[in-house]
């Protein structure tokens, strides 16, 4: 019993810090897109083609690429730089997982205040790695 105990034990340890290095990595990838202003590999890198999307503001759920480029489009847009922190909440369990961040942003007009979006992101292990597949966000830090 002990050993499989043990070994239940570093099955999750593994998928935890294999977990936690891919949402790592996808954070960089989305702060290297937005600085380079560019959208479609700010999607392309952080979510799934299905993702579903809503938060502070908006008046109905986003569904889908087609849907949620325009949005990015418009950040990328207005958007110096973003720095993705992440919380230490986080966890997966076989091809799903979450995750809470906090977006902490400076604006392209350099007279406009940052500002912090925080968001949930729940993740699938899909063919190209971790993507999100859900998110809810609202304005404001950790």
């Amino acid at each position: 019993m002990a050993a499989t105990v043990a070994v239940s034990g570093s099955a999750f340890a593994a998928a935890s810090t294999e977990f936690d290095k891919a949402v790592t990595e996808r954070y960089r990838a989305v702060e290297a897109a937005i600085e380079a202003r560019d959208g479609n590999r700010w999607f392309d890198v952080l979510y799934s083609k299905d993702i579903v999307l809503t938060g502070e503001g908006t008046k109905e759920v986003i569904r889908g690429r087609d849907a949620l480029l325009p949005v990015i489009a418009g950040i990328v847009k207005g958007t110096a730089s973003c720095k993705l922190i992440p919380d230490g909440a986080r966890r997966s369990s076989g091809d799903i997982g979450y995750s809470f961040v906090t977006y902490d942003c400076k604006p392209a007009d350099a007279t406009a205040a940052n500002y912090q979006v925080r968001a949930l992101f729940v993740w699938q292990r899909e063919k190209a790695g971790w993507r999100v597949v859900a998110e809810s966000y609202t304005m404001g830090g950790m």
